[in-house]
């Protein structure tokens, strides 16, 4: 239990890192278009990390990767919002991925975990994790914010925008 929290605490620091980190964003109208060559890549790291950092036995899941590529054109705009510092707009994004997530979710427990990585740094297993780790408190909270008290499967989806990437987790029990 207390890797899990571990775990969600260090997704949550990286998350709110990255935001911090990133000074620069892509436009409103910016195409998402999915990476999935490196999501498969970002999808294993997760599996490897699961087990090493923080014994949990992490699968991958397509339903939930799913949701996650239906969510992620709102997740992008919430980060775009964040970049340029535009509450309303970041309020907008989030209140659509959110009803993006409810309505796929079909009563299911599953919490959303955005990553942003700026396009300065490059996205590998080392450097992944050294966010995730920095964010383990913040992941830990938008975990229990979500009820999901012992993960286990998760959907990944990964875009690259103009001056960073977007990695959106979607974790189960």
């Amino acid at each position: 239990m207390k890797k899990m929290k571990r775990l969600v605490a260090v997704l949550l620091a990286g998350i709110m890192a990255l935001a911090m980190l990133t000074a620069c964003g892509g436009t409103a109208g910016t195409p998402v278009t999915r990476d999935e060559a490196l999501e498969k890549n970002v999808a294993a790291w997760a599996v490897e990390w699961g087990k090493e950092a923080a014994n949990l036995k992490l699968t991958a899941d397509a339903d939930l990767t799913a949701i996650s590529a239906k969510c992620l054109p709102a997740g992008v705009k919430m980060h775009n919002a964040m970049i340029a510092m535009d509450k309303n707009a970041y309020v907008a994004a989030q209140k659509e991925l959110l009803a993006e997530l409810e309505s796929a979710a079909n009563g299911k427990k599953i919490a959303p975990v955005d990553i942003r990585i700026p396009n300065t740094m490059e996205v590998n297993k080392k450097n992944l994790v050294n966010v995730v780790n920095s964010s383990a408190a913040n992941l830990n909270q938008i975990l229990k914010n979500f009820g999901v008290t012992k993960p286990a499967k998760f959907g990944v989806t990964v875009t690259k925008q103009k001056d960073y990437t977007l990695i959106l987790f979607m974790v189960s029990e």
